[in-house]
């Protein structure tokens, strides 16, 4: 599976929250089902979405790759470093975090 790909298709057909602020509020809520991070993102906002995806019992999984390139997987013109998946759509991405 190309993770890259996963992710546009994802963005394309399903539900997800970009953003450390939404995605935070996604978990929150208890409605994300994965969280993705880019390896370059801000230790200090890591170990908060870790926190709270901990408490919602969500996988989290790091992207190998920079916000840059996190940004350019989900289509977007500018920086990602967090994504919550809310919905898969189409895709498979749920089964990178050994989801059910």
């Amino acid at each position: 599976m190309e993770l890259s790909k996963e992710i546009g298709q994802a963005v394309s057909t399903g539900k997800v929250a970009m953003g450390a602020a939404r995605s935070i509020k996604t978990l929150k809520r208890g409605q994300a089902k994965l969280v993705i991070a880019a390896s370059n993102c801000e230790p200090n906002l890591l170990a908060d979405i870790k926190h709270y995806a901990a408490l919602a019992n969500v996988p989290v999984h790091i992207f190998d790759g920079t916000s840059q390139e996190l940004g350019l997987a989900c289509g977007k013109p500018f920086l990602v470093s967090i994504l919550a998946v809310v919905e898969p759509g189409s895709s498979n991405i749920l089964s990178i975090g050994g989801h059910r």
